[in-house]
This record gives C-alpha cells, structure tokens and sequence, in this order.
C-alpha cells in the first residue's frame, strides 16, 4: 500500500472540475492584467510620440 494513499482523501470529479476552473479563472486575470498594463504602457507612449512629433513641427 503508498502511503500517499491514506494521507490524501480522493477528489471526486466535480470537485476537480471546480478547481481546475478556479485556476483558469485566475491564470485569465493575471494574464489579462498583464495585458492591460502593458496596453496602457503602449498607448502612453504613442501619445508621448505624438506629443514630440506634432511639436517639432
């Protein structure tokens, strides 16, 4: 006999299913807060771009 065996209870399959979307959920949102930040990061320097662009002219 393992004795992993005795010291984890077995998960059933909903139980599973509901961590396994838990951690989507949570791989999604720090994904996607990456995303945003770098989003923003971009977009302010593209207006800082334009910024120096239109005064120099």
């Amino acid at each position: 006999m393992n004795p992993m065996d005795s010291a984890r209870p077995c998960l059933n399959s909903e139980h599973y299913r509901q961590m396994l979307v838990r951690d989507g959920e949570r791989r999604f949102r720090e994904w996607h807060t990456a995303f945003l930040n770098y989003q923003r990061q971009f977009l302010r320097e593209m207006e800082r771009l334009r910024l120096r662009y239109s005064s120099n002219r």
